[in-house]
């Protein structure tokens, strides 16, 4: 022993501290030269055996430094119970360096409970306070990592379903297939709004889209859908064109030539007013977006020559108070005298399920000169509240015609409005692109984006407004933090759980081992 200790003092680098002494190399009788009485020199695990000198960090101490008289009484000890205590690991790692094994830091001290804190007597309180500053500079990293890529992700969100919900969505319903196969009779339950005109055999809805337009049927499904809900008669009144009320009375010609009577037509739509032409073959043109009283009159006249009419709708929807701009959803829309002056046949009194009571006076107090019909305004197939009754000579447009310029009409009104009313089946398409749809919705509710009336001439009655919530916006990155702050406490909880539980069945099943 005096040797060891001699030799000791003669090699002070050769002390038990500047060796990696793993349970491999207790394991052995290699790892202690019986005959010099020497630790034997083994190479570190994390490094060459130039970093087995003892290093001083900026804290001046040394991890686990055993005294030299330690190795002079162990000796013995150590080789004899090598293997049964393989578990005790006797590091010469600086401080600060300590490497991450996948262990909790209890296992990584001799088998120590994992209460966050190793039970190495070498571990000074400058060493527990860095391994507070190396454990919460991780999390801080890490939590700025997962925010920041949070945010990235959520721009990527936004720029993709912004666009997709303002250009990309299909149209939610299918309605491709839908079928009118019941049979309503408005005449069985309503009497005409005029009591003494009783007698008619045209029942006429003014006002239909197809998908010529911006209605969601066929011209052969309006036609039907008509027919379903107690009509003999309509108007195809597409925005700008006649086109789609050429395709509606050819296909009832070949179709339905004893059934029902199309009469053509097209809307006239500006940011000032909507007027059906009626009765015409051909489109008359339209614009600017806001015509003046001489563009009105022009169009007027125009149709006029056509051997058509002219009827103005839904002034108390032209006229309903649009926000935020507290004005008409048409602006400067002309008033029913001025209107009148420039020389319009008529009136819509009811368009879908209202009731324009002021309009309907002003037609019976110049009956003389203006024409009252219905129309339903057909852009997505619903309840019928409305039909205007005509008793023509016979079921031919013309003869229909004849009686609307003589201003011999009436109407049936139902408020509640007809049954039954299909819902479409949801369409492929929809359902494919509605997710990013959905979120483009969502994150539009951070802002209110108000773009007004469609003039449908490529422009908007009303100049765009938007609103961004800057406060909401705040708050919504304000959650985002805690919610991440969260999902962090209760990763890093449920892990400390699972190395709990790793530790326990380590020592519970396989400390024999």
């Amino acid at each position: 022993m005096s040797f060891i200790n001699q030799n000791h003092h003669q090699h002070p680098q050769q002390q038990s501290d500047g060796y990696r002494q793993s349970p491999e190399n207790m394991s052995s009788e290699s790892s202690f030269d019986l005959e010099t009485k020497q630790p034997a020199k083994l190479e570190h695990d994390y490094g060459s055996p130039s970093d087995n000198i003892p290093q001083h960090d900026e804290t001046g101490f040394l991890r686990n430094r055993q005294p030299s008289g330690a190795i002079e009484s162990d000796i013995s000890s150590k080789q004899h119970s090598a293997h049964s205590s393989s578990h005790e690991d006797i590091r010469a790692t600086r401080v600060g360096a300590i490497p991450d094994t996948g262990r909790d830091v209890g296992d990584q001290n001799g088998g120590s409970p994992p209460d966050g804190w190793p039970n190495d007597p070498g571990l000074r309180p400058n060493g527990r306070r860095a391994l507070i500053r190396h454990r919460v500079l991780f999390g801080l990293l890490h939590y700025i990592k997962v925010v920041v890529l949070s945010i990235i992700v959520i721009l990527l969100l936004v720029a993709v379903g912004i666009p997709v919900s303002d250009n990309g969505v299909p149209q939610a319903g299918d309605y491709s297939k839908l079928e009118f196969n019941w049979k309503t009779d408005p005449r069985s339950y309503l009497a005409p709004m005029n009591s003494s005109f009783t007698d008619y055999n045209i029942l006429l809805d003014a006002h239909l889209h197809t998908t010529y337009s911006d209605g969601v049927l066929s011209p052969q499904q309006v036609l039907e859908f008509a027919m379903a809900n107690g009509y003999n008669a309509i108007i195809v009144t597409d925005h700008q064109t006649v086109e789609g009320s050429l395709a509606a009375r050819e296909y009832a010609e070949r179709h339905y030539p004893d059934k029902i009577t199309v009469i053509t037509g097209m809307e006239y739509t500006s940011c000032r007013i909507h007027m059906n032409l009626i009765g015409i073959n051909e489109t008359v043109s339209v614009g600017p977006p806001s015509p003046s009283d001489d563009d009105l009159r022009t169009a007027i006249n125009k149709v006029h020559s056509l051997g058509g009419l002219v009827i103005v709708n839904h002034i108390p929807w032209s006229n309903t108070t649009l926000l935020p701009w507290d004005e008409p959803r048409l602006p400067d829309n002309p008033s029913r005298e001025k209107l009148l002056e420039l020389g319009v046949d008529g009136f819509e009194v009811v368009n879908q399920n209202t009731f324009d009571l002021r309009t309907y006076q002003f037609v019976q107090d110049h009956s003389d000169r203006l024409v009252g019909v219905t129309g339903s305004d057909m852009h997505v197939p619903g309840s019928s509240y409305a039909w205007t009754t005509v008793n023509a000579t016979d079921r031919s447009a013309e003869a229909i015609m004849d009686e609307l310029r003589n201003r011999r009409t009436s109407f049936l009104l139902d408020p509640s409005g007809t049954r039954p009313i299909q819902n479409p089946p949801y369409s492929s398409g929809y359902l494919k692109y509605a997710p990013w749809g959905l979120i483009g919705d969502y994150f539009y509710g951070y802002a209110d984006r108000y773009r007004g009336q469609y003039s449908f001439q490529a422009s908007f009655c009303q100049n765009e407004v938007v609103d961004i919530h800057n406060r909401m916006i705040g708050w919504f990155f304000l959650w985002l933090l805690v919610a991440i702050a969260v999902l962090e406490i209760l990763y890093w909880f449920f892990r400390w759980l699972a190395l709990l539980l790793v530790h326990w069945v380590r020592r519970r099943f396989f400390k024999s081992h």
